[in-house]
């Protein structure tokens, strides 16, 4: 590993605490509304996260570098991150499902912006492996929703996109060699895993807790966002 930079705390320890302390409790409030299955919670607390990862993301970059288009693309895609949190409240719904999974989709795509832009287009000798791993995307696609006609399609190009957005932070680990690129990789794994237990409990009848699935989201999301707030500092 190369030596790893140090990402600036936009917070003192006063703050920082403060800050976390509120997040770890809407965080615990979720997961626990989930387990229990307790609806108003789970709505009262899951529109408040993003924007939690989303300010102290924004909170680490200089004034200078926030016209950078990964500063941009990541917090584009924080937004549509929440805008599809929002509507997979209500994913019984299936047009309404559809409309969450096109948020997550230019989440992702947003992502590969960022992730390109943060070294892998450097490198174009690894262009090889996101089309690989999308290979495996329509493997999974195929395994859980080919039964379902009119859901088939979407879930088909979300599970390329994903696994697109993946290979790039995978990427990264081999460019960056620090801790922060790892931590994305983690996060966008993390993110596959939540999104296949949403799968199973949606077209193969599993009873996975919803606790679960947010469990992998959120720290999923956290780790991105994270890992990426070391091109605040380059």
């Amino acid at each position: 590993m190369s030596q790893t930079k140090i990402v600036k705390e936009p917070l003192n320890n006063r703050q920082r605490k403060i800050f976390w302390g509120l997040f770890s409790l809407i965080f615990f409030i979720n997961i626990y509304s989930n387990y229990v299955g307790d609806m108003l919670l789970m709505k009262f607390s899951k529109p408040l996260l993003m924007p939690f990862i989303a300010i102290y993301f924004s909170a680490t970059w200089k004034e200078t570098s926030e016209n950078s288009i990964i500063y941009k693309t990541m917090m584009i895609g924080f937004f549509f991150a929440w805008i599809g949190d929002l509507y997979m409240m209500f994913s019984e719904d299936q047009d309404v499902m559809l409309i969450g999974l096109g948020c997550f989709f230019i989440c992702h795509v947003l992502y590969i912006i960022a992730f390109f832009f943060s070294g892998v287009k450097d490198k174009p000798i690894w262009y090889v492996f996101p089309f690989v791993l999308s290979l495996i995307g329509i493997y999974v696609a195929e395994h859980i929703a080919s039964n379902h006609s009119i859901l088939y399609a979407p879930v088909l190009a979300y599970s390329i996109m994903i696994s697109v957005m993946f290979s790039f932070a995978f990427i990264r680990i081999f460019i960056r060699k620090d801790k922060w690129a790892i931590f994305t990789a983690v996060g966008a794994l993390l993110f596959i895993i939540s999104d296949i237990m949403i799968g199973l409990n949606t077209f193969k009848e599993f009873d996975l807790s919803t606790a679960y699935i947010m469990l992998t989201y959120i720290f999923a999301q956290l780790l991105i966002s994270r890992g990426m707030m070391v091109e605040a500092s380059n």
